[in-house]
């Protein structure tokens, strides 16, 4: 399940990046919670917080994750792209499908193009408006992983995303999504 992004989850958030391992699968550095708070109000930044599955309140659901576009440059520039990123940061939740589910979620809702990433059509009765800037053309997204990080390289993969570049200055593989 996805939820908005709130303070209310900012400590639990900062409790994750001090992981040394989710700081290197990642590609993040260390963030005071300050840091945290600031990220949270970010309006080039769109996350969306990954709760377990479960029953009963939402607010009971335990937080595993999340997943955000990082927006770069206007929508109706040639060279802007959303560099998408996703974090299972709770071990026992990893490898369960879990991070794929809410990858197609969000980019089937900022591009409002579900098929393109495998996700039934939206209800036209029930189809939530994506915020302002978006939709944004499923061609603009981007993803840039360690090149170690073999099981998020295949995660995108599967979602269509293509190697473009060798690994960077920083060890990152970057990947752009391909309409198939």
């Amino acid at each position: 399940m996805l939820v908005p992004s709130t303070p209310d989850h900012v400590a639990r958030y900062h409790c994750w990046m001090t992981d040394p391992r989710l700081l290197k699968d990642t590609g993040t550095d260390p963030l005071t919670l300050e840091e945290v708070y600031e990220m949270e109000n970010h309006a080039a930044e769109l996350t969306f917080i990954i709760l377990a599955n479960g029953e009963g309140d939402v607010e009971q659901l335990p937080m595993i994750g999340d997943v955000n576009l990082f927006l770069k440059g206007d929508p109706g520039d040639k060279d802007f792209e959303a560099e998408v990123g996703v974090m299972i940061a709770e071990e026992r939740y990893r490898g369960k499908g879990l991070a794929q589910e809410a990858l197609k979620l969000m980019l089937s809702y900022t591009t409002g193009s579900p098929a393109s990433f495998g996700s039934p059509p939206l209800s036209p009765t029930r189809k939530p408006d994506p915020p302002i800037p978006f939709p944004i053309r499923p061609e603009c997204l981007v993803v840039r992983i360690d090149q170690g990080n073999d099981s998020s390289i295949r995660l995108f993969e599967r979602l269509g995303f293509v190697g473009t570049q060798g690994p960077n200055a920083f060890g990152e593989k970057e990947m752009r999504f391909q309409e198939k």
